[in-house]
């Protein structure tokens, strides 16, 4: 994959307008805090930002209100952008979330069902967008939004085995759900229709008893909540706990943040170029709506990679997700699958009886890299999926196909809600056989053999996608020292009948989340990138070679591919063009400041080619007539001269002054008039019968020009 910071160039651009040049002060580089071209954001560095500590207000929550990059925001607690309001964060914002404080936990077993309750005196910090309260996030390729924890430096020094040290990012919308109504009073009730349960964000109190974070309801499914672009989340997730309780929707399961949490969010919202990464959960939870989203990462997190759950029928494309191994990072909190897709916990009786909407999300150019203790996709409770031209590499299977409860994967199966298609599976299992990319796990054991046939009937097989998936992490500093490089290098395309017609999705002719020969769009901006995922190169065993890989930096190092933090851009910037009005001859690096006077004029102004010195700063001072009526114009004149009318005059044949010698109309032409009685014939001045006979006496004559 192609660094797509390394090696830009940007030509210096000319500017004929007189500018008044301040002197740009260039920070000191930190990851996800640079502006377009390779140059720096205009922030501080992250060290030199003041903090700004952010309650929830005693319920008031942030009201409508912009954070700058000019701050470190740092969450205390639960904090609510409440219905109505819009918190906007501008590109290259730090916003953290503190841990939380008085941690208490209390666990008890009844029978065969342990319950687990963690209360605190102050809970972790997370963000909450409310229904009906908007965020517009927008960061850039070079000036992403950090979302980590309090302690975090951001100076390259935390690895992926922190976790767990804030909540996350909770979005609610009003789309559709498979829940039933949840009524306020801490029981579900019976659904309102289909499609209009509402439920509870996950992990998360509203101390102030309002519900602020109840999600679904339908009544807005394509509605919008913002804004979410070119974010980094990091090292969060806290639990509640896992039990018994209806008042939420898991049973005995975990009641936890995730890092980046969607719940029921409206297909207008717009949400690209994001990565969760090292959550004590799931990276990514989708419940519910139908928003749809392009360029996600997810990484080492604890749990599943991305979750989708409660009737998600969004879209999905170019989906990358490593997943966790707790062998190599360090950590006791296992791991899951890459991608858990399931339609609810029916068990805790709060799914609408008809399951409906269904789990079902469509996902395309995907690629997923695990251990071989994992599934890269696991199907249950009601969840299916429409899956092609995605790589499933390094897992104990590729497909974890369940079949358990009264609607489970197989039911969706036979209802033709899945669709698994056009997919790339290799060192799946312990060979290359059917059963090993796709399990049937499952104990009414109605179709392994039909889940089979349709699975290999649809073009799905074991093919090596030829790049290097093999990774290793170091356990003292939780940074990458063998990356991966996932670019495909079979030189396999999809067929054209496997290329969905759908226009939302770009026209990918590639398997997986990866172009070959093209830019990898995690790096410049992404965490993944900092640790040292990747390796910057076209073949496998490519040695990484950490430095500064940004060529408008001072201690830019060609050889570099990883960037380490250390590039400096303060004090060699300026503009290196000694033509330039504001050349600066201390100057290595050009920042593209440069600028130029107008034709004939100096910087100051003033007009240095009146040669004539008629007072006209004319540059080459060029005498000719400029008059364009004239026979001799000439465009190119800058100073008037004589000109030639010689040739002007009546150009129309008509005319009685007709000059068949020029060439230039002069509008002098004269025309005979018309007589003003054609009707009098004889022309003596009146019309008679005698003009009449004359006429008739010409009757059948030849008129000839």
């Amino acid at each position: 994959m192609k660094n797509k910071c390394k090696n830009r160039f940007l030509p210096p651009f000319m500017v004929v307008i007189l500018l008044v040049i301040t002197s740009l002060v260039f920070p000191l580089f930190t990851l996800a805090q640079t502006t377009g071209g390779g140059t720096p954001c205009s922030c501080p560095p992250a060290a030199d930002r003041p903090v700004v500590i952010v309650t929830d207000n005693s319920g008031q929550g942030t009201g409508t209100v912009t954070w700058s990059c000019d701050y470190i925001y740092v969450l205390q607690e639960y904090v609510f952008v409440n219905p109505g309001d819009t918190l906007t964060i501008e590109p290259g914002a730090i916003i953290k979330g503190a841990p939380g404080q008085g941690f208490s936990e209390t666990i008890f077993s009844v029978g065969n069902i342990t319950e687990q309750t963690i209360t605190y005196t102050t809970y972790p910090a997370s963000l909450v967008i409310s229904r009906g309260a908007v965020l517009i996030a927008d960061g850039t390729p070079d000036c992403a939004i950090t979302f980590t924890y309090e302690a975090d430096p951001l100076d390259g020094s935390i690895g992926v085995d922190i976790k767990g040290e804030w909540g996350g990012l909770i979005i609610c919308g009003a789309g559709a759900t498979n829940t039933l109504y949840y009524d306020m009073t801490g029981f579900p009730s019976q659904s309102l229709g289909l499609g209009t349960g509402t439920d509870l964000a996950e992990g998360v109190i509203d101390p102030t008893g309002a519900f602020r974070h109840v999600y679904g309801g339908n009544t807005d499914p394509t509605g919008s909540s913002g804004i979410l672009r070119y974010a980094s989340f990091r090292h969060g997730s806290t639990s509640l706990g896992y039990h018994q309780n209806l008042s939420t929707n898991e049973s005995n399961n975990g009641d936890e943040t995730n890092l980046l949490q969607l719940c029921a969010v409206g297909s207008g919202t717009q949400i690209d170029h994001i990565e969760v990464v090292s959550s004590a959960d799931d990276g990514l939870q989708i419940m519910g709506g139908s928003v749809e989203l392009k360029y996600i990462a997810a990484g080492f997190n604890a749990e599943d990679g991305v979750e989708f759950d409660h009737g998600w029928g969004g879209k999905i494309q170019y989906l990358f997700i490593i997943t966790d191994s707790s062998e190599v990072v360090g950590d006791n909190l296992g791991i899951s699958n890459a991608l858990d897709i399931e339609g609810d916990d029916w068990e805790q009786s709060n799914v609408d009886i008809s399951f409906m909407p269904y789990t079902n999300p469509t996902i395309i150019n995907a690629t997923f890299i695990g251990p071989k203790s994992q599934s890269g996709l696991r199907l249950h409770n009601g969840g299916a999926t429409r899956m092609s031209n995605n790589i499933f590499v390094g897992f104990g299977q590729g497909i974890d196909f369940e079949d358990y409860d009264p609607c489970d994967a197989w039911e969706l199966f036979l209802f033709d809600e899945y669709a698994l298609i056009n997919n790339h599976f290799w060192d799946c299992g312990d060979s290359t056989s059917v059963y090993d990319m796709i399990l049937y796990d499952g104990n009414l054991g109605y179709g392994p053999s039909a889940i089979a046939g349709d699975f290999v009937a649809n073009n799905n097989i074991a093919i090596d996608p030829m790049f290097d998936y093999s990774l290793a992490i170091d356990p003292l500093t939780g940074m990458v020292n063998d990356p991966v490089f996932l670019e495909p290098g079979n030189g396999v395309v999809p067929a054209l009948e496997f290329i969905s017609p759908d226009p939302w999705f770009d026209q990918a002719m590639y398997f997986g989340a990866f172009e070959p020969g093209g830019e990898n769009w995690l790096t410049c901006w992404s965490y993944l990138e900092q640790v040292g995922l990747f390796t910057v190169g076209d073949s496998v065993g490519v040695v990484s070679v950490p430095g500064c890989i940004y060529n408008s930096a001072c201690n830019f190092n060609i050889d570099a591919t990883i960037d380490d933090g250390t590039c400096i851009f303060d004090g060699c910037s300026g503009c290196t063009d000694s033509t330039a009005c504001n050349y600066d001859s201390v100057a290595i690096i050009s920042d593209c400041t440069c600028f130029y006077p107008a034709a004939g004029y100096d910087c100051m102004g003033v007009c240095i080619q009146d040669t004539d010195m008629d007072g006209v700063c004319d540059g080459d001072e060029i005498s000719g007539c400029q008059d364009i009526d004239a026979c001799d114009f000439s465009s190119s004149a800058t100073d008037p001269g004589a000109c030639d009318y010689s040739c002007n005059g009546c150009t129309y044949d008509a005319a009685t002054n007709f000059d068949v010698t020029a060439t230039l109309d002069d509008g002098t032409c004269i025309f005979p008039i018309a007589s003003l009685c054609p009707e009098d014939i004889n022309n003596d001045g009146y019309v008679t019968t005698v003009d009449l006979l004359d006429l008739l006496s010409a009757y059948g004559m030849i008129c000839t020009p």
